[in-house]
């Protein structure tokens, strides 16, 4: 094969991986973005009824909080989960955490 013809074919072959790729990424912020709606629409339900319930507005926000947290899309949280996991489980440490 010609050197411009595995050029041709290299290119060919980068821009169907991405014509692939990018609905599939969007399919999944969609996704996300739909996760993210359905969450905050539960979190406002349980305040509304945490107040109708008599408590106070600022307890029944962390406690809708707690339940229903906003999911956040960022690498480097995962990264820093994930290593941090990991290098705990290498030096044979538990982690430090307390419930509540």
């Amino acid at each position: 094969m010609g050197r411009s013809l595995q050029v041709a074919l290299i290119v060919a072959e980068a821009l169907m991986t991405f014509f692939i790729l990018i609905p599939t990424f969007l399919w999944l912020l969609l996704n996300f973005c739909y996760i993210n709606y359905k969450i905050s629409r539960n979190r406002k339900k349980m305040i509304k009824m945490l107040r109708r319930e008599g408590l106070p507005e600022h307890i029944s926000i962390k406690m809708a909080e707690h339940m229903f947290p906003k999911m956040e899309l960022s690498p480097w949280k995962l990264v820093s989960l994930t290593s941090g996991g990991e290098h705990q489980k290498r030096k044979g440490k538990k982690a430090r955490w307390k419930a509540g």
